[in-house]
């Protein structure tokens, strides 16, 4: 039986494979506090294990950078509907205010208009009252000129006598 050779990777060599930068595996590995297998002076070595361990992790973060900036195209998104949405509420608002003072304006009219109708008949009662007491007297006097019109001749009505 042959012995599978294992393969070791440096960091160079992790940041190749995986197309990323050094500085990127550097920090991957200190943050996530993956321990190299091996060490050959200065440089670090890990196992293939290792290397697959640190794709998912980096293949991780991007689909997490994916899905934080299609959040923030729907964050940005939904901020302008927002936007949009208060200002047609200021619109409206804007709107409400202008129809309550017609509201008010009309309502003032009316009691004006009202007022004056009522000023009016009561003017209408007072002149029609007066009237039929006037046209009472008058039509009693008239009626007793009449009377005494009939009785005089012509000449005398004409010269007064």
């Amino acid at each position: 039986m042959a012995k599978k050779e294992i393969r070791y990777y440096s960091q160079t060599e992790i940041a190749k494979e995986l197309k990323v930068s050094q500085a990127t595996i550097s920090r991957l590995l200190r943050f996530k506090d993956i321990k190299p297998v091996q060490q050959d002076g200065k440089t670090k070595k890990y196992s293939e294990k290792q290397l697959k361990h640190i794709s998912y992790l980096l293949s991780d973060k991007k689909e997490r950078n994916t899905e934080n900036s299609l959040n923030d195209r729907l964050f940005k998104e939904l901020k302008k509907e927002i936007d949009s949405l208060e200002q047609d509420k200021k619109d409206y608002q804007a709107q409400i205010n202008q129809l309550q003072e017609q509201l008010k304006m009309a309502q003032i009219n009316l009691n004006q208009s009202q007022q004056l109708q009522l000023e009016q008949s009561k003017k209408i009662k007072e002149l029609e009252a007066p009237k039929e007491e006037k046209d009472g007297d008058v039509k009693e006097e008239n009626s007793n000129e009449n009377k005494s019109q009939q009785k005089k001749s012509f000449w005398s009505r004409v010269f007064g006598n």
